[in-house]
């Protein structure tokens, strides 16, 4: 015999049974299990048999309830989870930030509009497919070399400071030099008080200065990528990476061409680079920065201007001696038409079998974060190589057969001296920390308003002299205000010995 709904049974009905009805509403028997989840207003074995009563059936209508009757558990659960979509979708979200010490899968479609690269073999694979191609000069005597090749044949000396320039102790002989060395060596001078002096790493032998020439297309090409991001939003803009080239020495000038200047802008090691900037995905080039000899002399080349190998690769041409980055072969005029740049493609051509990755002290892990600070670009592109990208063929353009591509310790970024005499370390040069120069300069501002490597050997003595000068007399004021600080406070003393010595 069945038994009666309780009272309580039927005043929840009645008031579920008042609730508004429409097609496309869910069922009462569908959504019961969650409405009806407390114990102490409604028996599931009630609840049950009331439902499948015929004497029940006749109180209570069919029975449909809004979507919007859910919990407020069930929304914020909702809503959570909506957030979390948003959050995922943006692309400052750390959850899509690839770390490419991973081998693995990746960390979703890397080939998403604004997304990077997500494993170390798809980062590899756009480095290495974008690597440029260099030309020579037929009178360049100076020529690439890897790091530890340069490091193995120098010195690492103490100097001082000023026009009194001179060697104050040699902290590592030759043969003694590695990345792991400039490590210790860096933190040993960190440690000191040397503020008139700095670390400088010297070529010994002038034997040297050429470089490895027999050698050239083993020497690799060091690259580092950058994730660029929008100052005000956040969101990735582009990937930039920087190639950068490590020659032995940077010849002097020859002024107008022809006239001997002695060694004015020589000096030992040459950092020089060109960047490449891509959308975030590595997909496709946005254009190259051909940086000559500091990084704001350098011009931008859309993508539709940049001179391309048959297999694709951008093209550049190395200035003689000077070693800066130009788009065309020729004569580009500098510094009062005095100290021009020249450049050619009928000399010897570099096309490294290596990019060696150094981003991250070349331990990988997630791109480091900087600023965009926009280019001179307008807006053109061209789809990287191993997606489909062609160049029509050219006997007179080098192949370009793409290069290896890994990450390698290097140590040696963590040295902040100098390498020869004026060359700032290249984790220390705006570049390599920030985003590239964003204009191009014009020739007639490479011509008017001069910035010349290797000038620095005339004027930085001088500065150096000038910055010791402040710094003494800084110090002089310091020490002055600290014994007109003791002798107050002993007046001060003095006074409260008397006042509390008259109380008496």
């Amino acid at each position: 015999m069945l038994r009666g709904p309780s009272r309580a049974d039927l005043g929840v009905g009645n008031m579920l049974a008042r609730l508004p009805s429409s097609p496309g509403r869910l069922q009462l028997p569908l959504l019961m299990p969650r409405l009806l989840m407390s114990n102490s207003l409604l028996r599931q074995s009630r609840i049950s048999k009331l439902c499948d009563s015929s004497a029940a059936r006749p109180n209570l209508r069919p029975i449909q309830v809004f979507a919007r009757y859910q919990s407020s558990a069930a929304k914020q659960h909702s809503e959570s989870r909506t957030q979390d979509a948003e959050v995922l979708r943006d692309l400052k979200a750390p959850d899509t930030t690839p770390d490419f010490r991973r081998t693995g899968s990746d960390n979703g479609q890397a080939s998403t509009s604004g997304r990077l690269p997500q494993t170390v073999q798809e980062l590899q694979s756009v480095i290495a497919s974008n690597c440029p191609v260099f030309y020579f000069h037929p009178e360049e005597r100076y020529y690439p070399c890897t790091v530890q090749w340069f490091l193995e044949r120098c010195e690492l000396q103490l100097i001082r400071k000023g026009w009194r320039r001179r060697v104050l102790r040699v902290i590592e002989q030759v043969g003694g030099l590695d990345g792991e060395t400039l490590k210790r060596a860096e933190a040993w001078f960190g440690a000191q008080p040397f503020k008139r002096s700095f670390m400088m790493l010297r070529l010994v032998d002038p034997q040297h200065r050429s470089g490895q020439r027999n050698q050239i297309n083993q020497v690799p090409i060091y690259a580092h990528a950058k994730e660029l991001v929008d100052p005000q939003t956040g969101r990735r803009t582009a990937l930039e990476i920087n190639y950068m080239k490590f020659l032995a020495y940077n010849g002097s000038y020859k002024l107008f061409g022809w006239i001997p200047a002695g060694n004015l802008g020589a000096h030992d090691a040459d950092w020089e680079h060109v960047t490449m900037r891509l959308t975030p995905d590595g997909r496709s080039v946005l254009g190259v920065y051909y940086s000559a000899h500091r990084h704001e002399d350098g011009v931008w080349r859309s993508a539709k201007d940049v001179p391309r190998s048959e297999k694709g690769r951008p093209l550049a041409h190395i200035a003689v001696n000077g070693h800066g980055s130009y788009p065309t072969a020729g004569t580009i005029p500098r510094i009062f038409f005095a100290a021009n740049d020249k450049t050619s493609n009928q000399g010897a051509v570099w096309d490294p079998e290596r990019c060696v990755i150094v981003t991250n002290n070349g331990e990988g892990g997630a791109l480091p974060k900087v600023e965009d600070r926009g280019s001179d670009l307008d807006g053109s592109s061209y789809l990287a190589l191993g997606r489909g990208a062609k160049s029509a063929p050219d006997r007179q353009k080098p192949a370009g057969r793409r290069p290896a591509a890994a990450f390698e310790p290097a140590e040696w970024l963590e040295y902040g001296g100098r390498w020869g005499t004026t060359v700032a370390a290249p984790a220390r040069q705006d570049w390599f920390a920030r985003a590239e120069n964003p204009v191009s300069r014009t020739w007639l501002q490479q011509v008017l308003f001069p910035l010349a490597p290797g000038i620095e050997s005339i004027y930085e003595p001088a500065l150096e002299e000038v910055e010791e000068a402040l710094e003494g007399a800084r110090e002089n004021m310091e020490h002055m205000q600290e014994e007109v600080r003791r002798e107050a406070d002993e007046v001060q003393r003095r006074v409260e010995r008397w006042v509390k010595g008259d109380k008496k």
